[in-house]
């Protein structure tokens, strides 16, 4: 099957957890702040046997400019935060001279749903 229109890609990532490790503020070497964290985020999911379980991932966030400067102000460990971002691929090279990716989400909201347990 052939597709005669060009279908747009779309990368845009919307989750729920919460903040875990939420580093600091700091200022990019262009000036702009930003603020790194990681945000805990479970499924559960049940299995053939009838057994129910729970997956929990911690994921690499960070966000970029007033947006980090909000969450260094009104958002801590422990709160539970609805994120809209998008899904970007970081590249370093380690003392080895080893290179290095990884999938991070650069967050573009992150609006606080509850308090830190």
């Amino acid at each position: 099957m052939t597709v005669s229109q060009e279908i747009p890609e779309l990368n845009y990532i919307v989750l729920t957890g919460r903040i875990v490790e939420k580093g600091e503020l700091r200022s990019s070497s262009y000036g702009i702040f930003v603020i790194r964290f990681k945000l805990e985020n479970s499924s559960s999911y049940s299995t053939r046997s009838s057994e129910e379980g729970k997956k929990t991932y911690i994921i690499s966030v960070e966000a970029w400019g007033n947006l980090a400067e909000r969450i260094d102000r009104s958002i801590s460990n422990g709160t539970f935060v609805l994120l809209e971002g998008n899904l970007v691929s970081r590249s370093y090279e380690d003392r080895s001279k080893g290179l290095h990716h990884r999938m991070i989400v650069k967050a573009t909201d992150v609006m606080a749903l509850g308090s830190g347990s």
